[in-house]
C-alpha cells in the first residue's frame, strides 16, 4: 500500500524494488590496451570497512604487479529490478 504524501515527502510505493547497499572491489589493469579488459570486479562485500580492508590487502599483495585495486559503492537488488531497468535509483 502506498503512503499518502505529506508536506513535500515523496510517495513510497511497495512496487519499488528492494535494494541493499554493497561495495564492489574492482581490479584495474594498468597495462591493458583494451579498456573492456582493464577492469574486473573481484568481489562484492556488504560493508565499507570490508571493502577498504580488502583493497588495502590486495594493493599490498600486488604492489609489484601492474594493477591497482579500488572499491566502489553500488546496490544489490536481491529480487531483481522488476521493470526498473531504466531507473538508477
Amino acid at each position: 500500500m502506498a503512503r499518502q504524501p505529506d508536506a513535500g515527502r515523496p510517495v513510497i510505493s511497495e512496487q519499488r524494488p528492494r535494494k541493499i547497499p554493497v561495495y564492489a572491489v574492482v581490479r584495474l589493469e594498468l597495462d591493458v590496451a583494451t579498456p573492456d579488459l582493464a577492469v574486473a570486479i573481484k568481489e562484492v562485500v556488504p560493508t565499507l570497512e570490508e571493502a577498504e580492508a580488502e583493497v588495502q590487502r590486495l594493493n599490498d599483495l600486488n604492489a609489484d604487479k601492474n594493477c591497482r585495486y579500488i572499491w566502489r559503492a553500488t546496490r544489490y537488488f536481491p529480487n531483481g529490478r522488476r521493470g526498473q531497468e531504466d531507473s538508477d535509483d
